[in-house]
């Protein structure tokens, strides 16, 4: 075999070598406490009650957080969230807005694989003013990747 025909199938099989690695993809991460698939929703810390979503969802105000204890009160989610996690297996990004429909501007995002903690969002005590993060999405957005910086 010719030194040139060697040097073909080597940069053949290196090719096919980098090739195989750059579309294997790994697994599909998952956020904490939120089912693959899913970007959800927290009332307290991360593990807290909760409310998960498959798709966008325009208006929280008909959104209700699970119960988690006997004699808990079901609370709304518009202006209750204090986390957030994203399990999403699509690669979507998990935006949340001041208001319904998407409106008022962006309070925070979370990347997939991610999650974002209560302490971690800025809270002025009041909820629902549009000041801070915690306690004011009201809409939820799901977006393919983006270049705004998320949690």
């Amino acid at each position: 075999m010719s030194f040139i025909k060697r040097i073909a199938m080597a940069a053949g099989a290196a090719a096919l070598l980098v090739g195989g690695t750059v579309v294997t993809a790994g697994p599909a991460s998952a956020g904490d406490y939120c089912s693959p698939g899913y970007h959800c929703v927290f009332m307290g810390a991360l593990g807290s009650e909760k409310h998960s979503y498959f798709n966008s969802d325009a208006n929280f105000t008909d959104d209700r957080f699970n119960e988690i204890c006997d004699g808990c009160t079901s609370q709304i989610v518009n202006d209750n969230v204090w986390s957030a996690s994203n399990s999403s297996t699509g690669g979507y990004e998990s935006h949340y807005y001041y208001d319904i429909n998407y409106g008022g501007g962006l309070v925070f995002c979370v990347n997939p694989g991610s999650q974002v903690n209560s302490g971690q969002l800025t809270d002025d005590g009041v909820d629902g003013n549009h000041n801070g993060q915690r306690d004011e999405a009201s809409s939820l957005l799901l977006r393919p990747s983006t270049t705004i910086h998320c949690f």
